[in-house]
């Protein structure tokens, strides 16, 4: 597996409510939260202070919505301090870090004080022992970071009570539920600007510490410091160009449209979704290119528009690819017909072995709409404008797409054929209209790759 994909999988986020996120303020502060110390934990007879050991998980939640969103932080493992029968005290001391547009007063932040212990076969044991809800935002559009020291006071119980349906409104929480007495988790929370050098590279609601690896900046163990995002450092960047770009589909570029077009007319047939049984058409095909560390898109990726290549000629075609690199041959260049970008594009790059350049295979679909006078061309504009109203849910889908890991290839200053270097077109999903579930050797990417010196 590659280390693209690693991260990817390791980085997997739950997306915040539709609603909400249509709430989002434009700008995304940066945050720091630092858990300092819980004080007045009981501890019970039968505990053993010098092998007890808690952790801290914190995750984001829309009380509005009663949505847990982001990812879920954990902590390190912190022993606790005093004697058996009476309060003891545990010291994170553990920096957070995230930022986001979500500044409502909705959003908070739930954090979860687990036990661990060591069973007998070695695994671990995590038992919740109370949790508390972090005001995050004031709401207040002059203010709208709760910032400053506090104490927050802690309920016995899960944070999945707050799933419950009547409790919608967080502040039933001290009618519903029991509070530890004496137990409270000092902390504080301030703006942290230096994270907005890094945020192109950090998705939002995605809470980190000092020491995670985010690629493209500079880690904890080559600063030589234990929190590499109090002041964060980017790794150095170059540039990159792809010319020359084409695709080709199996069995041909035609028959692959034809199969497409076919299911998914007759998926608008099962559906009830099409117009006086008019046929769904091709409008457009798109190659979105951007550059992605396994965390996000590092910028927003480019849309190209591809070009058909129908009835070009093989000669033709070697005229072309030879005006910047000779390709190897593959069995696609029998085919007749393909798909091509005129023209280049240009990308940034870090080098990290995260970072990779990702393609993806649109399709835009319209319904041409006929009579009430229009002309062709004006029938062709207005489908294209009802496309994501009337057919929503074949407007842009992606067919396939291919992760090009930029540094575990060999040989990137050459002209590359993706499928001879294995990586092949992948079927992004299965829906009924996609027709080719496998590509097998006729389906590739092709592209001449160059760097720019600095």
């Amino acid at each position: 597996m590659s280390d693209w994909k690693n991260t990817f999988e390791r980085n997997r986020v739950i997306p915040p409510h539709s609603q909400t996120a249509r709430q989002a303020s434009g700008s995304s502060p940066g945050l720091q939260l630092v858990f300092k110390q819980i004080d007045g934990l009981h501890i019970k007879q039968s505990e053993s202070p010098p092998s007890l050991q808690y952790q801290l998980r914190v995750t984001l939640f829309d009380s509005g919505h009663q949505l847990f969103f982001g990812r879920t932080w954990k902590s390190g493992s912190h022993s606790v301090s005093g004697t058996q029968g009476q309060s003891g005290r545990v010291l994170f001391n553990e920096v957070v870090y995230f930022h986001t547009s979500l500044c409502l007063s909705s959003v908070v932040a739930v954090v979860e004080l687990v036990s661990l212990s060591t069973r007998a076969d070695g695994s671990q044991d995590a038992v919740g022992s109370g949790f508390g809800l972090l005001q995050l935002f004031t709401g207040h559009a002059d203010s709208s970071i709760s910032q400053g020291e506090g104490r927050l006071s802690l309920f016995n119980g899960t944070p999945r009570a707050l799933l419950h349906p009547t409790l919608k409104d967080p502040l039933q929480l001290n009618a519903m539920l029991s509070v530890m007495e004496g137990s409270q988790l000092l902390y504080s929370i301030q703006p942290h600007p230096a994270l907005i050098p890094i945020m192109h590279l950090l998705p939002p609601n995605i809470l980190v510490s000092g020491h995670d690896s985010i690629p493209g900046v500079v880690s904890s163990t080559d600063t030589g410091t234990a929190d590499a995002l109090r002041k964060p450092r980017l790794l150095k960047s170059f540039s990159c160009v792809l010319e020359g770009l084409r695709v080709a589909l199996f069995p041909s570029m035609e028959v692959f449209e034809s199969d497409l077009l076919q299911l998914l007319n007759r998926d608008c047939q099962n559906t009830n979704r099409g117009v006086d049984g008019r046929s769904v058409v091709v409008q457009e095909r798109r190659l979105l290119v951007g550059v992605h560390n396994g965390w996000g898109w590092v910028e927003k990726p480019h849309a190209l528009v591809l070009e058909r290549e129908a009835g070009e000629s093989g000669a033709a075609r070697a005229r072309g690819a030879s005006a910047g690199s000779s390709f190897r041959q593959t069995s696609t260049d029998k085919l007749s017909d393909g798909l091509s970008l005129r023209g280049s594009v240009e990308l940034k790059m870090m080098r990290d072995v995260a970072f990779s350049i990702v393609f993806q295979l649109q399709y835009v679909f319209s319904c041409p709409l006929a009579g009430d006078g229009q002309s062709a061309g004006a029938a062709s504009l207005a489908a294209v404008e009802m496309c994501g109203r009337k057919f929503p849910w074949i407007d842009q889908p992606t067919l396939k797409y291919i992760v090009y890991c930029f540094f575990e290839t060999p040989g990137p200053d050459l002209g590359m054929d993706l499928q001879s270097s294995g990586v092949q077109w992948t079927s992004a999903t299965k829906p009924n209209y996609c027709p080719s579930e496998s590509a097998g050797m006729e389906e590739s990417l092709r592209f001449l790759f160059r760097t720019l010196s600095n």
